[in-house]
């Protein structure tokens, strides 16, 4: 958000008098929102089976993107004007519109405005969000619906009340762990230099493609796997170039073949336990050769919906995945003659399906995806896909919209915040990161220089860990 504020206070004998004024722009929250309708309208995943129209809107999008990006990033210079082509589907027939959109403005409101109508979309929510904002008062401590602070009291509407324990704000929290923070920011950077070196090693002498640490536990134990690995290496260097060249090597909880085919090495594992993996590695080559097909042989018999392998179940291994996926197949196949009942010749391939659980409850997760344990009778599956297909899509496209909206404001915050790293927990969507990092941007001023070198988390809590990554809730309190 590009803000331009002017402040001023003036107390005299316990009364305050204030000004202030500021001229607000659309930040990146707020271009999202105005913009979903429009997205919803013309995403590509509403032409499935139009590979024309849908690759003509897939263009243009990215082209939007690009120049709204452009905009928020405050690079209006080098902007050119664009014509834009999209395809609107008509909501009662199955024939389409063709709109010409001319981006001209270097203002991201009428950027927005000219899309909107553009598409004959409302303007509603834009129209409510003030070009102008402007405020001023005057003396308020003679109001009683005003507290005023004296001799540590406090006195609302003429009664003394005692004063009210003080908010956990975020600068306030902050403030109060500085020097903890300093102090194992400082202690962790010699830490992180010793594993940056060995996994470096790793990569160079051994020949593997990355190294990776996905774990609860500190550097300390990290560093602790990184020498015992380099140690195992060093000891039959060609041996373990021949296994682990080429592959991505993690550290995590268990020690086995991700459904990914990475090699993972257990923290609390020995290193006999270790070896014993490396040596029968190659033999889970065919295993995650054959994952893929079978994934192509469910998504077929489900009307090609898209069978997805989620980024945070990546220590589900191999082994299990692969199990789970036959008995997913095993019962579809039986049951071919219920999926022309109930799902018919529907399209699905713009719906997502996950098989990664052998019981629990049939679901639609937040970012669209159908979550459906192996254990669950075929028509029981079968009826709840066809119940909540557009409940899934609509979930789909949301996420997609708003991971977009994320992704552009984390590279705002990254370039404009002094933080080494910034991540976010499973339990924060996009859009609660995106709404957390837009405020983190809008009040850099006061907390660049707290923030300073700090490896950042954003989940739903305050916490402070020994290697220096500092944790905040996504709605923290401001002030």
């Amino acid at each position: 958000m590009f803000l331009t504020r002017y402040f001023r206070v003036v107390q005299k004998r316990g009364t305050v008098f204030w000004t202030y004024s500021c001229r607000r722009h659309l930040n990146s929250t707020q271009t999202a929102t105005a913009l979903r309708p429009f997205y919803f309208a013309v995403h590509p995943d509403l032409f499935g089976k139009f590979p024309k129209e849908r690759a003509v809107n897939d263009k243009s999008l990215k082209h939007l993107h690009e120049y709204v990006s452009s905009i928020q990033a405050n690079q209006r210079i080098s902007l050119q004007p664009v014509e834009l082509n999209f395809y609107l589907r008509s909501p009662v027939s199955r024939n389409f519109k063709r709109i010409r959109i001319n981006l001209k403005s270097k203002d991201i409101r009428q950027t927005v405005v000219s899309v909107l109508q553009a598409c004959g979309l409302p303007l509603d929510y834009v129209n409510t969000l003030p070009k102008q904002e402007n405020y001023s008062t005057g003396e308020r401590a003679n109001s009683v619906n005003w507290y005023q602070y004296e001799e540590g009291e406090l006195r609302y509407g003429g009664e003394w009340r005692p004063k009210p324990p003080p908010l956990r704000t975020l600068i306030r929290w902050l403030k109060e762990n500085e020097e903890r923070l300093r102090t194992y920011c400082e202690a962790s950077r010699q830490t992180q230099e010793e594993i940056d070196a060995l996994c470096e090693r790793l990569v160079s002498r051994v020949g593997v493609e990355s190294v990776r640490w996905e774990n609860i536990w500190g550097n300390s134990h990290y560093i602790a796997c990184l020498r015992t690995f380099n140690n195992l290496c060093d000891a039959q260097l060609a041996r373990m170039r021949n296994t682990v060249g080429g592959r991505h090597l993690v550290f995590g909880n268990h020690t086995g073949i991700n459904l990914h085919g990475e090699v993972v090495l257990g923290s609390e594992d020995v290193a006999t336990d270790w070896m014993m993996l490396l040596r029968s590695i190659q033999a889970y080559d065919p295993m995650i050769e054959r994952l893929p097909k079978m994934e192509q042989e469910l998504s077929g018999l489900l009307n090609d919906i898209k069978i997805m392998r989620r980024h945070h179940r990546k220590f589900l291994m191999a082994q299990t995945y692969e199990v789970l996926l036959n008995r997913m197949l095993n019962s579809l196949r039986r049951s071919q003659q219920t999926v022309s009942q109930v799902l018919g010749a529907q399209d699905l391939s713009n719906l997502v399906l996950v098989v990664e659980c052998e019981s629990g409850p049939l679901a639609v997760s937040n970012g669209g995806e159908f979550l459906i344990p192996v254990s669950v009778p075929a028509n029981m599956m079968l009826k709840f896909i066809a119940e909540n297909k557009e409940q899934a899509a609509t979930f789909l496209i949301d996420a997609k919209y708003h991971t977009f909206y994320m992704n552009q404001t984390l590279d705002q915050c990254r370039q404009s915040l002094n933080v080494s790293q910034i991540s976010r927990d499973e339990a924060v969507t996009p859009k609660q990161m995106t709404e957390c990092c837009q405020r983190l941007l809008d009040n850099r001023r006061e907390i660049n220089h707290l923030f300073q070198g700090t490896k950042l988390k954003v989940s739903t809590y305050y916490t402070l860990m020994k290697d220096g990554e500092l944790t905040i809730p996504w709605n923290w309190l401001g002030g």
